[in-house]
């Protein structure tokens, strides 16, 4: 789902704009009018309405004690910028990876019922017999409104991942939500460093078993085979033979470099080659 598993494991307040918005709209309050408008013909909902419904909602008690998670927000540089100037700075900031084509066919095939408001999708979550003819096509799932809201997705991007780098992870969204779920928690935690800031991912530490495998089949074939040629040798100097030998007799020795005994090789005929 939109973040549930994350929201369960850390104890988090759920914050999901759209809901809010779509709240709103229901309800018909005077943000739910101005936002329909939008909703309808395709478009964002404006900076200031977001923001201003971001805010009201983060004051209330259960945000300020459990933390939350925001969902959908922020989207363009207004909306950073807003966030900034009202004090709210996410500890972590995750981007989900998904092709526009797989985004338009989990949205356009959405339907919620009016009755319970629950989220079905024609293909991976059908409703159950009795609820299918009552459900109706959110205005904002077609496929002409999705298609405005992925090219304003694209356009706003680049500044939202530039101000954020430093605590953004691109992580793949075309996955198992397991999968997915187990990577956010994850770099939550710390074990995983931001993916926008220039910093390679950091390999998980192996767990003890599998350290002890790699210890008995590996390591001590080779430590045996190096003290075996230490009593055959019998050096004046131990330590130091046993140092050099580890270093020759290293699997993963990097292979020597010859070219300095090669002819010379035209640059062109290089360049050729790999491509």
């Amino acid at each position: 789902g939109r973040g549930e598993g994350i929201v369960e494991d850390f104890g988090l307040v759920h914050i999901s704009t759209g809901d809010e918005l779509r709240m709103h709209v229901r309800q018909g309050t005077p943000l739910g009018l101005q936002a329909k408008g939008y909703m309808d013909s395709g478009g964002l909902v404006p900076d200031s309405l977001i923001t201003a419904i971001v805010k009201e909602r983060m004051l209330h008690q259960d945000v300020v004690e459990k933390g939350w998670l925001l969902d959908g927000f922020p989207r363009t540089a207004g909306q950073v910028q807003a966030l900034s100037e009202a004090e709210v700075h996410p500890d972590r900031v995750v981007l989900l990876d998904v092709p526009d084509e797989i985004l338009v066919e989990r949205c356009t095939g959405r339907r919620l019922d009016p009755v319970t408001g629950a989220i079905y999708h024609i293909v991976h979550n059908p409703p159950p017999e009795g609820v299918a003819d009552r459900l109706v096509q959110r205005s904002d799932d077609t496929a002409e409104a999705m298609s405005k809201r992925i090219a304003t997705y694209h356009e706003n991007l680049g500044a939202i991942t530039t101000y954020y780098q430093t605590k953004c992870r691109r992580i793949n969204g075309v996955r198992a939500p397991k999968a997915i779920r187990e990577e956010v928690k994850a770099f939550i935690e710390g074990s995983l460093p931001p993916t926008m800031s220039g910093v390679p991912p950091r390999r998980a530490m192996p767990k003890p078993e599998e350290a002890m495998a790699f210890v008995e089949t590996t390591m001590m074939p080779f430590i045996v085979k190096g003290c075996a040629a230490l009593c055959k040798t019998k050096p004046d100097k131990p330590l130091e033979y046993l140092a050099h030998w580890m270093i020759e007799n290293n699997p993963n020795k990097p292979l020597v470099d010859n070219t300095a005994d090669q002819a010379p090789v035209n640059k062109n005929d290089v360049n050729e080659e790999r491509a």
